[in-house]
């Protein structure tokens, strides 16, 4: 087998361990940053219940899929907001308060 032309990575960027670790800091330490910017902490009192089913149901799909518990939270959030209207008709027709 002959060897690469010897022009052949002018042009490439030099890859290495030490370049790789470096490039994958960077992006942990920018995707870090920008979730740092745009995150809250809420607090809700609910049943034990619902927190112990939300609680596990954020497990699940973290230990599963390995995404940040954060992402998790914040699908699983925006999916119930998606339902927000089913749910108010069925809290409208069941709370004693509507009676």
């Amino acid at each position: 087998m002959a060897p690469p032309p010897a022009d052949d990575d002018e042009d490439e960027p030099e890859v290495s361990r030490e370049s790789v670790a470096r490039d994958r800091r960077r992006d942990r330490d920018r995707v870090a940053a920008e979730a740092r910017q745009t995150m809250t902490r809420r607090s809700w009192y609910m049943k034990t219940t619902a927190a112990d089913a939300f609680q596990a149901a954020v497990d699940d799909i973290h230990h599963s899929t390995r995404v940040p518990k954060h992402e998790v939270v914040a699908a699983l959030l925006e999916a119930a907001v998606a339902q927000a209207d089913r749910v108010q008709r069925k809290l409208g027709r069941s709370h004693a308060s509507h009676q």
